[in-house]
C-alpha cells in the first residue's frame, strides 16, 4: 500500500506560497530551483500581487488556483501560518512545507502558535512537514524545494533535522560524482509528521536503497524504533545521533538508572532494531553508499590489498578496532598472488604488492581476483593508491593500464559477490578510474578510517539481518511478587529491601543464593554457619551499603557472624545515627569469576530498558555497558554480552576458563519478564552478578519502584 504522505513528496503539482519576483527572496529561489532541477509536475506561484513571476501565471490565492495541488511550500512568515494552512486546508492541498522558524523552538508564544498551527491543519486534514525546516526534494521528480544546486538521482534516501548537515551530504554526493539520491526530508520541528512515517515511506520506495537518518532527538523515540523494524528488515537504515555527551535528566539512584545516558540507551536500542549507527559524521555518506550496493552481504573476514606498508598498518588497526578479521589466505591463493608478483614483500594477508617490486595497475586484477576468490575472505579493502596511479603519473599507459584494472576489480566483485572498498590519497580528484570503480557499487573514501566504517557497516547490517530470536513467552506476574510490591508500596516505600528483592526474584522463577535476615541478638542459621559469608545491614535509608560501613565478608561460623553483625549495627549507627536499622543479611561468599552487572531501567523515550556491563565497585568508572530495549530477545542479549569492550574478559583470560554465557543469558531473559510482568517497578539492579564456568550468582540486588 502507497504511504499516505506519497504525494506530498513526490507531488504533481507543487504551490509556491509567498512567491516573488525579488531574486533575493525564498518565493523566488524556489520557483528557480524547481526549473532549474527539471521538476515534472506543475508549479504554481501564489502572490496577489503578481500575475506572473518567472513566466508562469501567479495566482492571488490558492482558492483562485483552478488546478488541485499536491504541496504547498509555504514562504510566508511565522505569524501568518494558521491562517495560511487554513487556506491550504479549503483547497484540499495535500501537505505544506512551513520554511519558516519561530514555532516550538524559540519559546512559550512560538509553542503556542505551533499547537494553533496544528490545529488547524488537523481539522483540514493537511499534513504538516516542519515547522522550522529547510525543505524536501526529491531527485527522481525533480522536486527541489531547498534551493540547493547539484542534487544527483541515486539510492539514498535523506532524514534530517539539520539543514548544514544535509548539506554536507548534499557535498560529498556532488564530490562523489556518482552516488544520489532519492527523497530528502527537512524534518524539523516534527510538529505533524513524525520521524517513523518518514522511515516507513523510504521502507517502502521502490528507488530507496538506503536511507540516512541524522536526528538530535525524538519526538516519539519509541514509534521510531518499532518503524525502523520493520524498514531493517528490509533495508538498511544508517544513523548518526547527536548529543552523545550529554545524560539523562534526573538519573535514577541505581547503577542502571545512572549509567542510562540518552545517547547509550539510544545506541543499544537503535542497534537492536537493525540500524547502522555510526559516531563519525563523515561516515554517514560512505557508509549508507557501501550498504545501498552491499547489503545482506558479510564482511567479516578482510583481505587487504596495498603497495605499501604504512597504509597497511592504518588498515589493520582500523578494521580491527571494528570487530573484523584478516585471516590467513589458503596456499592456492598465496601461489596465485606469487606467480602474479614474485618480487612482492608479503603476500599471505595484508597483501603488499609494492615492496621490491615496482607497483603498477597490471597486477590490481590478478590479485583481486586471488584474495576474492579465497574461502577465507569476504570482502576486500585496497588501500594506498587504486584509482590514483594517473595522478602521480598521467601517460596513456598507466591511464589505460589503470582504468582496465578498474573494470576487472569491478567485473571479480560483481562475479563473487563480495564488496570491495578502495581507500585512495586522491579521492577526492575523482579520475576515471574511480568513476569506474564508482558506477560498478565500489565505494572510493580518502580516509582509511572511513574505509573501514564502510565494511564494518556491511557486516552490522548482514548481523543484524541474521539475528533471528524467538519471541519472549508473555510475562506474568506472580501473587508472592505482587504481595511483595504491595507491602512496600503500603508503607510509603519507593525502594524494596534487599531481602524483599531476593524473594521477589526466587518468586519469580530466578535462581537466588540461600539468606537469612538477623534481628538484633539472632544468630544465624545453621546451614550459613557451615560456609564463609557476606554481611550487609538492610535499611530503608541506606542505599549504597558500603559507603557506610554497611558490608563485611568471608566470616565464617557462628561467632564470627554475631560478632560481625553487632559490630557492623554498632559502626552504622555511628556513621549514620538517623537510619532506621531492620536487620542484617546473611548470604554465603559468592565464588570467584567475572563481575558483571545486569539491570533494568525506564528511560523516558523507550521504556524500559535492559542494561547489560562489566559490574563492580568501578562499573561507573568503566561505564562499559550496553543498552536494549524490552522486551528482549535470546538473540538481542547475545549482541549485548559481544558489543561490551571487555567482551573478551567473558572468554577467559590468562587461561582461565571463559563463563557459562547461556546462564548469563537466561536471567537476562527472565529479568525482562519480571520487568514487564510489573509496570510498578522502574529500574532493577543486579550489582555484582559473579558470572563463572558453571553458573551467574547474584551478589546483590537492588529494585526501585515507580
Amino acid at each position: 500500500m502507497p504511504s499516505p504522505i506519497r504525494d506530498i513528496l513526490k507531488p504533481r503539482s507543487v504551490a509556491i506560497i509567498g512567491a516573488s519576483k525579488d531574486p533575493a527572496k525564498r518565493g523566488y529561489r524556489a520557483i528557480q530551483a524547481l526549473f532549474r532541477q527539471g521538476f515534472e509536475g506543475m508549479i504554481i506561484p501564489i502572490n496577489p500581487k503578481e500575475s506572473e513571476i518567472l513566466g508562469l501565471p501567479c495566482y492571488s490565492s490558492l482558492a483562485a488556483v483552478p488546478h488541485a495541488i499536491d504541496t504547498a511550500l509555504v514562504c510566508t512568515p511565522a505569524r501568518a501560518a494558521p491562517g495560511v494552512i487554513g487556506e491550504c486546508g479549503e483547497k484540499g492541498v495535500k501537505g505544506a512545507v512551513l520554511l519558516a522558524g519561530g514555532f516550538g523552538e524559540s519559546g512559550v508564544e512560538g509553542a503556542e502558535l505551533e499547537a494553533r498551527t496544528i490545529e488547524v491543519a488537523k481539522r483540514h486534514g493537511v499534513r504538516l512537514i516542519g515547522p522550522n525546516t529547510n525543505g524536501i526534494f526529491d531527485a527522481h521528480t525533480g522536486l527541489n524545494l531547498v534551493g540547493w544546486p547539484g542534487i544527483y538521482k541515486g539510492g539514498i534516501g535523506v532524514l534530517s533535522q539539520s539543514g548544514n548537515v544535509a548539506m554536507s551530504l548534499m557535498t560529498a554526493s556532488i564530490r562523489n560524482g556518482q552516488a544520489g539520491f532519492t527523497t530528502f526530508v527537512g524534518v524539523g520541528n516534527e510538529s505533524d509528521i513524525s520521524f517513523a512515517e518518514y522511515l516507513r515511506y523510504f521502507g517502502e520506495d521502490a528507488e530507496t536503497r538506503s536511507v540516512i537518518v541524522y536526528a538530535e532527538g525524538f519526538e516519539d523515540g519509541a514509534a521510531f524504533v518499532e518503524a525502523a523494524r520493520e524498514v531493517t528488515a528490509r533495508k538498511p537504515v544508517v544513523l548518526y545521533k547527536a548529543g552523545r555527551t550529554q545524560q539523562g535528566e534526573g538519573a535514577a539512584r541505581s547503577h542502571s538508572g545512572s549509567l542510562a545516558g540518552d545517547y547509550a540507551v539510544g545506541k543499544g536500542v537503535m542497534r537492536q532494531a537493525g540500524i547502522v549507527v555510526v559516531e563519525r559524521s563523515d561516515e554517514m555518506f560512505p557508509v549508507a553508499e557501501a550498504l545501498s550496493h552491499h547489503a545482506g552481504k558479510t564482511a567479516l573476514r578482510v583481505g587487504i590489498l596495498s603497495e605499501g606498508g604504512g597504509v597497511i598498518s592504518q588498515a589493520v588497526d582500523a578494521l580491527a578496532e571494528r570487530g573484523l578479521t584478516m585471516p590467513r589466505l589458503e596456499p592456492e591463493s598465496e601461489a596465485a598472488l606469487k606467480a602474479t608478483t614474485p618480487n612482492a614483500s608479503q603476500l599471505y594477508n595484508p597483501v603488499d604488492y609494492g615492496g621490491a617490486t615496482d607497483p603498477h595497475p597490471r597486477y590490481l586484477g590478478p590479485c583481486t581476483r586471488a584474495i576474492l576468490s579465497d574461502p577465507n575472505i569476504d570482502a576486500m579493502l585496497s588501500v594506498g593508491y587504486v584509482g590514483g596511479y594517473q595522478c602521480r603519473n598521467d601517460t596513456d599507459e598507466i591511464r589505460e593500464a589503470e582504468n582496465a584494472a578498474a573494470r576487472e576489480m569491478a567485473a571479480i566483485s560483481q562475479e563473487t559477490g563480495k564488496p570491495i572498498i578502495v581507500q585512495n590519497h586522491y579521492a577526492e580528484w575523482n579520475t576515471e578510474a574511480m568513476r569506474i570503480l564508482r558506477d560498478a557499487g565500489i565505494v572510493v573514501v580518502r580516509s582509511i578510517e572511513v574505509a573501514a566504517a564502510c565494511l564494518a557497516g556491511i557486516e552490522e547490517y548482514h548481523r543484524a539481518r541474521q539475528r533471528v530470536s524467538a519471541p519472549p513467552p508473555p510475562p506474568a506476574a506472580t501473587e508472592e511478587a505482587r504481595a511483595i510490591i504491595a507491602a512496600a508500596r503500603a508503607e510509603g516505600r519507593s525502594a524494596l529491601l534487599e531481602p524483599e528483592a531476593l524473594r521477589l526474584l526466587a518468586a519469580s522463577g530466578i535462581a537466588v543464593p540461600p539468606f537469612a535476615v538477623l534481628r538484633e541478638g539472632e544468630a544465624p542459621p545453621a546451614a550459613l554457619t557451615e560456609v564463609p559469608v557476606a554481611i550487609k545491614i538492610v535499611s530503608r535509608d541506606i542505599l549504597h551499603k558500603s559507603d557506610v560501613g554497611g558490608v563485611r565478608l568471608n566470616l565464617s561460623g557462628a561467632p564470627a557472624i554475631t560478632e560481625g553483625a553487632a559490630a557492623m549495627r554498632a559502626a552504622v549507627a555511628a556513621r549514620q545515627p538517623d537510619a532506621r536499622l531492620e536487620g542484617v543479611l546473611v548470604t554465603p561468599m559468592a565464588p570467584r569469576g567475572v563481575e558483571i552487572i545486569l539491570g533494568v531501567t525506564t528511560d523516558p523515550q523507550y521504556g524500559k530498558v535492559m542494561l547489560f556491563g562489566l559490574g563492580g565497585v568501578f562499573v561507573e568508572v568503566l561505564k562499559d555497558v550496553t543498552f536494549r530495549r524490552l522486551p528482549l530477545g535470546r538473540g538481542d542479549a547475545e549482541a549485548m554480552l559481544d558489543e561490551i569492550k571487555g567482551s573478551a574478559i567473558l572468554d577467559g583470560v590468562r587461561g582461565g576458563a571463559g563463563v557459562d554465557r547461556d546462564a548469563i543469558l537466561a536471567l537476562m531473559l527472565q529479568l525482562s519478564g519480571l520487568a514487564l510482568a510489573h509496570p510498578g517497578i522502574s529500574e532493577i539492579d543486579l550489582n555484582p552478578v559473579i558470572a563463572g564456568p558453571a553458573g551467574a550468582t547474584i551478589a546483590d540486588a537492588r529494585i526501585l519502584l515507580a
